[in-house]
């Protein structure tokens, strides 16, 4: 695991929900983000560090649509993996699972139950924000007001793969695969964190 600087942000980057992006912003506009040693970018909460005391930021997307385009990735790069269909695809690929249960917990590797579901709740409670991938741009603006950032001269995200055309058994597929995800994201978008994106 990891620790940070209170004063630090931390920025909980999902795989395929914009994170390259808002990195790029962070970095132009030298925010106090804690980066790890090795450069990495996905990082999930640390168990040293959570919430309720430490800053953390992520950016949320639609799981199907979160999934779906990571095969579509995988797809592009000629990867083993995907070259037998989503369904495969899902079944060996670690990172297509509740993955956000798994990294907002901290328990990245686990098999995601009641218990995760509802740790990765309470810590994203404590989030300082969240970013809607689905509104980047304007909650990108209101999340760099809090630093006094009226306009980024750069524009770096790129949402060329934002809504994929998913079809019933596709989704249906993913569903089965990331029920405890899903329901993270309703919960997000409807109710308890609704002030927080």
């Amino acid at each position: 695991d990891y620790s940070f600087d209170k004063n630090d942000y931390c920025f909980v980057h999902v795989p395929r929900t914009g994170g390259w992006s808002f990195r790029n912003y962070f970095e132009e506009h030298n925010l106090p983000f804690y980066v790890n040693k090795m450069k990495g970018h996905h990082n999930p909460v640390s168990l040293l560090c959570p919430p309720k005391d430490f800053k953390y930021v992520t950016i949320i997307r639609d799981p199907i649509q979160r999934v779906r385009s990571h095969y579509q990735m995988f797809q592009q790069s000629n990867n083993q993996i995907a070259s037998r269909g989503l369904i495969n695809f899902i079944r060996y690929c670690s990172e297509v699972k509740n993955l956000y249960c798994q990294y907002y917990s901290g328990l990245i590797g686990e098999t995601v139950d009641e218990t995760i579901y509802q740790l990765a709740l309470k810590n994203l409670k404590d989030f300082k924000f969240i970013i809607n991938y689905e509104n980047y741009d304007d909650d990108l603006k209101n999340f760099l007001k809090k630093f006094q950032i009226k306009e980024t001269t750069k524009k770096f995200f790129n949402n060329k793969s934002n809504k994929i055309k998913i079809s019933r058994e596709e989704k249906d597929a993913i569903s089965v695969y990331n029920y405890w995800d899903i329901k993270l994201f309703e919960e997000i978008l409807n109710k308890s964190l609704k002030n927080l994106i």
